[in-house]
């Protein structure tokens, strides 16, 4: 019972990490249309943004999709590695995004940036939140592709057959 409850709990996670990224990519499109992005005044902040964000979208929105069709996947190795390395750049550049707005102009777009960089925020923490989640609560045969000791290896293994068998 743990593991399905822990699985939804992933599942909800991803989907919610999607939607806000989802929401924060558009938003940021709408911000590359700023006065002060094309006259360069905040180009480097929005840039950074603009080079990772679209393409841990795309991977989560996938997850989520994978997710939905096949109910395995979402707790194993790869997923703790892509949800801690999304998480940490999704909050930096978003960080960086906000942290750069302080001193904005103060033209129509502000609001725009504010969305874009609070939702990226919003889903490099739920990234980590689901990484914390997914190691914690990792499945006992999927610790054998985690690259354990051997001793351990062998342990896992045996622990393994002997639930296939129950």
């Amino acid at each position: 019972m743990l593991n399905c409850s822990v699985r939804i709990v992933n599942l909800v996670l991803q989907f919610l990490t999607a939607v806000s990224e989802v929401v924060a990519l558009v938003y940021l499109v709408m911000v590359l249309y700023a006065h002060c992005v094309l006259a360069g005044e905040f180009r480097s902040s929005v840039l950074m943004y603009v080079y990772f964000l679209p393409g841990i979208t795309a991977e989560s929105v996938i997850f989520v999709l994978c997710r939905v069709c096949c109910f395995t996947v979402g707790l194993d190795p790869i997923a703790i590695v892509f949800n801690l390395a999304s998480g940490v750049l999704c909050t930096f550049t978003s960080l960086v995004l906000l942290l750069s707005m302080l001193d904005h102009c103060g033209n129509e777009y502000q609001y725009k940036f504010f969305i874009a960089g609070g939702f990226g925020l919003l889903a490099g923490i739920l990234h980590l939140l689901n990484g914390v989640i997914c190691n914690t609560y990792l499945p006992a045969e999927e610790w054998i592709y985690s690259k354990p000791s051997k001793r351990v290896r062998k342990r896992l293994h045996a622990d393994w057959l002997r639930s296939l068998k129950n």
